[in-house]
């Protein structure tokens, strides 16, 4: 990916992850290489292990951050009216966090 380097932490960790997701359901955890998920980023090695640990650290960043939209979804469904209505509304929101 070129010009990766110029982007902000936060925007690299956040393609990171999203690559390491594509590969991981594609080819399964263990099958895949942080090597792979570097070069497919067009990144080096020593690059992604400064934004993560190693794959288990991407892993439990993604956990992190699906659990996080999903407090999210919880806290604004509080706000709503219950009801049918909200039952959709909550079913497409959590539809689009796992798509």
């Amino acid at each position: 990916m070129a010009g990766a380097g110029h982007r902000r932490g936060s925007d690299t960790k956040a393609e990171i992850r999203k690559v390491a997701l594509e590969l991981f359901a594609a080819q399964g955890y263990e099958a895949t290489s942080l090597r792979e998920i570097a070069e497919r980023l067009g990144i080096t090695k020593a690059a992604l292990y400064y934004h993560f640990n190693g794959k288990e650290d991407i892993v439990r960043s993604l956990f992190t951050e699906h659990l996080a939209a999903l407090d999210e979804l919880v806290d604004w469904a509080r706000t709503q009216p219950p009801g049918p209505r909200l039952r959709a509304q909550a079913i497409d929101r959590m539809i689009d966090l796992l798509s």
